[in-house]
């Protein structure tokens, strides 16, 4: 179903004093408030133009007024809406919308327009796709794939004339250019016919190579070249599939390999980066590329903390960073769980979280789904049996240590785990006894482990000095 268009006028008299009112709010430079205001106004009433055009504007101001630090921490929270958003491209648009609209009041980007125009287009609110799309321009006015990228959402809105125009500047940039040339032409004689015909430049986009081109051949790095050396090779290869990228040789597996490059050498932004354009072709988000993103931005999130304590700053300005990891990684484990509630390995990841962060009883609760998980029950046992301890549930907790230890044949890392939580359960207990037991069978193994021979020794010492 068509969005359709609405004016100011149109509106009931209290959706038109809430646009005054943000206006007002907006020219005091209160940003943020005005963003949410037009944000509340649009969710009622998405068609309205003159407040798309508003918070467009609000955005953009209140992005140019964010620091460093701010800028840092938005970028996160407006990927969880870009992610969001792709994956509800197609069977919910109108709520993609919403979620572009959501980013971009995080940070104004190309991401977040990207998503605006193309949610837009399925909505055939084609006035909205080609703003947004003006947006970009204006914005990354000196990226050609942007301009590519622009020129197709103005083609697929009915719009040969602005193509035209896009294309006219591309060979003004680049007037040697073969391919710039010859997109011009076929424009000009669209807008010539006045009509339009959309070449989906993702048709062969799997394609190593593309045909009569000089584009560097990729067969070798998509077969997969397993023997990567040094980090020069991998530095190497890099360099290969990005020639491959600027030349056009886009795909889902290349993305993919090169996302996967970028965080073998530490370039997580890049890696982010990349991984939301795999996002972007496929349509939708996979748990495997959204661990992978969880993965690097965590890094991200740990390399800001290192340089904050580095530069001086104030250890709760540090933590604050370190909440918001907190907090993005455990929305984005709560969100894989909700779209895939069976997979017991994603409640195992989920739990191991929630306990990290001292959240017993939903830990519990997660860790009682994932112990169903063959290759994860001892280690889930295990960890309920800490629950039940830390609940000051001690009876409970043994019986899990010792239903997890039937099981558990060889003194591995997993059953001294298990014995060392026993055992610091019957100390809490007052069953030094027990206690003991459990730690003479880890040191009878390994004398270093955790420390079980400070406890073993204290053991000792304090008989010797009641035999004194």
């Amino acid at each position: 179903m068509a969005l359709e268009k609405i004016a100011l006028k149109d509106l009931p008299q209290a959706y038109r004093s809430a646009f005054t009112r943000a206006q007002e709010v907006i020219r005091n430079g209160s940003y943020e408030y005005g963003v949410e205001l037009l944000k509340d106004i649009l969710k009622a009433r998405p068609g309205f133009w003159e407040a798309r055009e508003a918070i467009r504007d609000a955005q953009k101001r209140k992005t140019e007024q964010l620091g460093g630090f701010g800028k840092f921490i938005n970028g996160f929270s407006m990927n969880k809406f870009i992610l969001k958003g792709r994956s509800q491209l197609k069977k919910n648009p109108l709520e993609a919308l919403q979620d572009g609209e959501e980013a971009l009041s995080k940070l104004y980007s190309v991401p977040g327009l990207k998503l605006v125009a193309e949610a837009a287009l399925e909505l055939e609110a084609f006035h909205i796709a080609v703003a947004a799309a003006e947006a970009l321009e204006d914005l990354e006015s000196d990226n050609d794939g942007i301009l590519n990228y622009v020129a197709n959402i103005f083609d697929k809105a009915g719009e040969p004339a602005r193509v035209l125009q896009v294309r006219q500047r591309q060979v003004a940039r680049h007037p040697n250019s073969l391919d710039a040339i010859a997109k011009l032409r076929a424009a000009a004689a669209t807008a010539s016919m006045s009509s339009t015909t959309f070449t989906d430049d993702k048709a062969g986009a799997g394609k190593s190579q593309i045909a009569g081109s000089k584009a560097p051949n990729l067969s070798d790095l998509e077969r997969g070249d397993r023997i990567i050396r040094s980090e020069e090779d991998i530095k190497e290869m890099i360099r290969r599939y990005e020639e491959g990228i600027a030349a056009g040789q886009v795909s889902m597996e290349v993305y993919r390999k090169l996302a996967e490059l970028y965080q073998r050498v530490n370039r997580h932004q890049d890696a982010v980066d990349t991984y939301m354009k795999l996002v972007e072709l496929q349509g939708n988000l996979d748990p495997i590329v959204d661990r992978a993103i969880e993965k690097s931005q965590v890094a991200l999130y740990e390399a800001y903390m290192k340089q904050l304590e580095k530069d001086g700053h104030p250890q709760e300005e540090i933590e604050a960073v370190r909440n918001e990891m907190i907090n993005y990684r455990l929305e984005r484990s709560r969100d894989r769980v909700r779209k895939y509630p069976n997979d017991l390995q994603m409640r195992f990841e989920l739990a191991c979280l929630l306990w990290d962060i001292g959240d017993v009883d939903h830990a519990l609760e997660e860790f009682q789904h994932s112990q169903r998980n063959p290759q994860r029950k001892l280690e889930s046992m295990v960890y309920m049996g800490r629950c039940f301890a830390a609940k000051e549930r001690y009876d409970m907790a043994i019986e899990q240590f010792e239903s997890a230890l039937s099981e558990m044949k060889y003194m591995d890392k997993d059953k001294m785990k298990a014995l060392y939580y026993e055992g610091t359960t019957y100390e809490t207990m007052g069953e030094a006894e027990k206690a003991l037991e459990c730690f003479k069978q880890i040191y009878a193994v390994n004398v270093g482990y955790m420390d079980v021979a400070a406890r073993i020794n204290a053991y000792y010492d304090k008989q010797k000095k009641e035999n004194e």
